[in-house]
C-alpha cells in the first residue's frame, strides 16, 4: 500500500519515483525481485522510476532492463571507488580508477539520458571523509566522455526529470 501511495503521488506531481532496492545484497531471491521490478516498471510506464545506488545491479542486468523499460533510470550514488573502498557493501562498480568500467561506459554512451549523478551523504563520514574525494573521481571520470553525455549525467537529466531550471 505504501508503494502504491508513493507511485500515485509521483504520477500526480509529475516527478520520479525512487526505488531503493539493493539487489547486490539479496543473494537469496534476486531473480524473483527482478521479476517484480519488471512488473512494477511495466505497470507504471508513465512514471520515471530511478534506482538509487544503481540498484546494486551489474551491467548485464542494466543492459537487459534499459531497452525494455523506457521509464527506468539509474542514480549513481555509491558507484565509485571511494564509496566501495570504505565498506563491504556490494555497490555497483561503475567506475574503476577514474574511468567508467568498459561495460558501463558502453551503456552510458548508448543511454546518456538514463543516468543521474547523485551522492548519498547519510552519515557524517560521507560528507567529512568521502565527499570531496568522490567529487574528484566524478570530475575526472565525466571528463572522459563527450561533453553532452557528461552534461546529461551531471545535471541535465535531473533537471529534465524533476523539471528544474537549467544550471548556468
Amino acid at each position: 500500500p505504501r508503494v502504491t501511495m508513493m507511485i500515485e503521488a509521483s504520477r500526480q506531481k509529475g516527478i520520479p519515483f525512487i526505488a531503493h532496492v539493493e539487489f547486490g545484497a539479496m543473494g537469496w531471491d534476486k531473480s524473483g525481485y527482478l521479476e517484480n521490478l519488471e512488473t512494477f516498471l511495466a505497470a507504471n510506464r508513465d512514471v520515471p522510476i530511478g534506482m538509487i545506488h544503481m540498484g546494486q545491479l551489474d551491467s548485464e542486468d542494466a543492459q537487459r532492463l534499459l531497452p525494455k523499460h523506457p521509464n527506468l533510470f539509474f542514480i549513481t550514488s555509491h558507484c565509485n571507488p571511494v564509496a566501495y573502498s570504505h565498506n563491504k557493501q556490494p555497490w555497483t562498480r561503475m567506475i574503476i580508477g577514474a574511468e567508467f568500467a568498459p561495460e558501463w561506459r558502453k551503456l552510458l554512451l548508448a543511454n546518456p539520458d538514463r543516468f543521474v549523478f547523485a551522492m548519498d551523504n547519510v552519515f557524517s563520514f560521507h560528507w567529512k571523509d568521502m565527499f570531496l574525494p568522490q567529487i574528484e573521481v566524478w570530475r575526472k571520470t565525466l571528463a572522459t566522455v563527450p561533453d553532452d553525455v557528461a552534461h546529461a549525467v551531471a545535471h541535465g537529466n535531473a533537471e529534465r526529470l524533476w523539471k528544474l531550471p537549467p544550471t548556468k
